[in-house]
């Protein structure tokens, strides 16, 4: 404890100590910044992931519907597309 309270008196009480906790305080302050910023860019990134599937889904959503209202022969013939002829 004496130990904390001595260095608070030199970082209080003289010149250089005072230089030494502005110091501190502005590389305390760049950190949290730096850390913040990364988190942001972190969640925007979450976010537009996010927004891919919603919009992958709504595109399965819709050729799911338009497979489903076509009969069966255009099923097949729609399928006959996708296989190959070897």
């Amino acid at each position: 404890m004496t130990v904390l309270l001595s260095l608070l008196g030199w970082l209080t009480g003289s010149k250089i100590g005072r230089y030494v906790a502005l110091g501190a305080i502005a590389a305390a302050a760049l950190g949290f910044l730096y850390l913040r910023i990364k988190a942001s860019g972190a969640e925007a990134e979450r976010l537009k992931m996010l927004q891919q599937s919603l919009e992958n889904l709504r595109t399965r959503i819709k050729v799911d519907d338009e497979i489903t209202q076509l009969s069966p022969d255009a099923r097949r013939e729609r399928l006959g597309r996708w296989v190959r002829d070897d």
